[in-house]
């Protein structure tokens, strides 16, 4: 029986009608500059710390860039609205001192008090350019590999096909990423 595509194949390729997934950034271990064109203006430096950022080459700002593709309810994930909100200062401190648990061992209130004095920016968890929370804040967009794995915003990069929604958090437990509770 044939499939109502069939029809489609008589002139265009199969292959040019299977799904594009621009989380697909490797073969064999380079990057398809192609692919990190759906998102950015021009291939970004994948280096530890490049210089500028990549966020300022972005296609569009902010979430815009994942609406692309993505359709998402403005109150995700939890029936509150975390979409667009620019988080408080001691709200981005804990973020900074949650993330830094992994590589230093004082205890969180200590790394809490770190990152108050030193004004410490969260890192792993990327604000969007005017500082509020994005997509990319909690879930990582890039393949796991593409950025060396020292490079904070490597944290949650997963394989072309993810299996926990790239989140960036520990053990898959966002909430406490920026909460207390």
């Amino acid at each position: 029986m044939a499939t109502p595509m069939m029809f489609c194949f008589q002139c265009h390729t199969e292959e040019s009608y299977r799904p594009f997934n621009a989380h697909d950034q490797l073969d064999a271990n380079e990057v398809k500059t192609d692919t990190c064109l759906w998102c950015h203006t021009a291939v970004p430096e994948v280096s530890l710390r490049p210089a500028g950022g990549a966020m300022q080459t972005l296609r569009r700002q902010s979430s815009g860039v994942c609406h692309s593709c993505h359709r998402v309810a403005p109150n995700h994930p939890t029936g509150d609205y975390h979409m667009d909100t620019v988080p408080t200062a001691q709200m981005r401190w804990h973020m900074a001192a949650y993330e830094m648990q992994s590589t230093m061992r004082l205890s969180f209130p200590q790394l809490l008090k770190y990152a108050r004095t030193t004004q410490r920016a969260p890192r792993s968890m990327p604000l969007d350019e005017r500082g509020r929370i994005a997509c990319f804040t909690c879930h990582n967009p890039h393949e796991k590999g593409l950025l060396p794995a020292r490079n904070p915003r490597s944290v949650g990069a997963e394989p072309k096909r993810a299996v926990n929604h790239r989140l960036r958090a520990h053990q898959g437990n966002m909430c406490v990423a920026c909460h207390e509770k």
